[in-house]
């Protein structure tokens, strides 16, 4: 987390990144210090509701439901099918006991697990459930063309995007995910999305609220009137903002999220930990164009850690 003239950028990229998906998010998080965006007043976007791993898919629905106003719920799957028909029929049950079923969609997120066979025998079994789309069903473009001609089931995209830098993908998908922070900020997005040949959704990549606010603002920006997979502040405990940004209503404010200053001093790093990160920005740092630095106004004496 860090400051710039513009306000404040958030470089949590996973552990498991490459140091060129580290410059991505670094980028990111600059662009959010550097650039003065114009954040609109009084704006809110719809959110889909997010079913963490060791959530009871019944109880997180009721509460998605009940507590955040959510109708779209989003759900892993991929690792085991009877598992997988199971935790869907108990969102379909948690809705339909609530009278709410006529407002469920649900969104599958493989991410990339399943074979064709696989995928098709799962989704075959969910046919009577309201599936929104499948994200990432395969790894494999060969895959997903062939999913994307067996199913009527909406295919839509991640990592094809994200990592393998695919764009025209009409031809084995219907759908585009767009994550502001893990593809280098809302200026690079917007390059991305001219090229893409299908709609996006925005969806989040579990930053803070301080990282979060350019994706909520992206989704107001290009995908103003589509439920967002933007309620990852549901599955934190804590935020550097000082509460977790959840949804109310099923929609989230459009707004420019600050750390809380006390939280950031609590959840401070240790020095061994402090040295991992700076080496970790200063090789992410080392693979940003001369040129994209001062695209943003980027200098280290305009930046505080």
């Amino acid at each position: 987390m860090f400051q710039g003239p513009a306000g404040w950028g958030e470089f949590s990229p996973f552990p498991n990144y490459t140091t060129h998906q580290d410059s991505l998010w670094l980028r990111a998080a600059l662009e959010s210090a550097f650039v003065p965006f114009d954040y609109p007043k009084d704006s809110t976007i719809g959110v889909n509701a997010i079913i963490g791993d060791n959530e009871d898919p019944y109880r997180a629905s009721i509460r998605a439901l009940e507590q955040f106003g959510c109708h779209t719920i989003k759900i892993k799957v991929g690792l085991d099918i009877a598992n997988d028909v199971k935790q869907v029929d108990a969102i379909v049950q948690a809705f339909r006991e609530a009278g709410k079923l006529n407002d469920l969609r649900i969104r599958l997120d493989a991410n990339g697990r399943w074979s064709v066979s696989q995928a098709l025998e799962t989704l075959s079994e969910l046919e009577s459930a309201p599936v929104e789309y499948i994200e990432q069903p395969c790894q494999s473009l060969q895959e997903l063309r062939e999913l994307h001609k067996k199913t009527n089931i909406p295919i839509a995209l991640d990592e094809s995007i994200r990592v393998d830098g695919q764009s025209q993908i009409s031809d084995f998908a219907d759908l585009a995910i767009v994550k502001v922070s893990p593809l280098g900020g809302i200026n690079a997005i917007e390059e991305l999305i001219a090229k893409l040949d299908v709609p996006i959704r925005i969806s989040g990549a579990l930053e803070s609220g301080v990282g979060l606010s350019a994706s909520l603002l992206a989704a107001h920006t290009f995908a103003p009137t589509e439920v967002a997979g933007l309620g990852t502040g549901m599955l934190l405990a804590t935020d550097l903002t000082g509460e977790p940004i959840v949804p109310h209503h099923g929609r989230i404010s459009v707004d420019r999220y600050e750390p809380n200053k006390v939280k950031m001093i609590e959840s401070g790093l240790s020095t061994d930990q402090q040295v991992l990160w700076e080496k970790r920005i200063a090789r992410a740092w080392a693979l940003i164009p001369v040129a994209v630095l001062a695209s943003l106004g980027v200098t280290d004496q305009g930046m505080q850690g």
